[in-house]
């Protein structure tokens, strides 16, 4: 259901199309990949590039569909804990787990987002395939620490709110 708020609607769009931006990056990757493989069977020349690329675009699109993953519910959940306990304590469990995921996302977005400014600061640089400054890279970590720590936050609120959402993703 969509919210009546502008604010959630433009958010939850974003979620949404950060995660459609991640399929996308995934789907290019088994295309660059495949076409490099083929290139260096049948050509003996491949894109020597691919594999840098691969492992940047593996991680870009790891960061913007982690937040619709927790959303939808659809993460590695280990319940073995919440599985044994009464319905009221796993509750509780999971509370204490979502607000403590909402936790360290933030501790995490707030020193990757000082490591990303010195790394603009110094002009530092990675040197591989690519010449690339080094903030070009670390800006995703905060990016992706801010939404996780608004998405694990908004499980926390949904579920103490209502406890029927324990098992499932959560929407503004």
């Amino acid at each position: 259901m969509a919210s009546p708020n502008p604010v959630a609607r433009a958010y939850n769009g974003l979620i949404t199309c950060l995660a459609v931006i991640s399929g996308f990056i995934f789907g290019l990757m088994a295309f660059f990949i495949g076409a490099d493989v083929f290139m260096r069977n049948v050509m003996d020349s491949g894109m020597p590039w691919v594999i840098e690329a691969t492992e940047y675009a593996m991680y870009v699109a790891t960061v913007f569909a982690a937040p619709w993953v927790l959303r939808e519910g659809s993460h590695v959940s280990v319940d073995v804990i919440t599985s044994v306990l009464p319905q009221r304590y796993g509750r509780y469990v999971v509370l204490v787990a979502s607000l403590l995921g909402s936790v360290i996302c933030l501790i995490v977005f707030y020193y990757s987002a000082i490591a990303t400014i010195q790394a603009f600061e110094r002009s530092s640089m990675v040197y591989k395939s690519f010449t690339i400054p080094e903030w070009w890279i670390n800006i995703f970590v905060p990016f992706g620490m801010a939404l996780m720590t608004i998405e694990f936050f908004l499980l926390f609120w949904s579920r103490l709110v209502h406890s029927s959402t324990a098992q499932s993703g959560n929407q503004v």
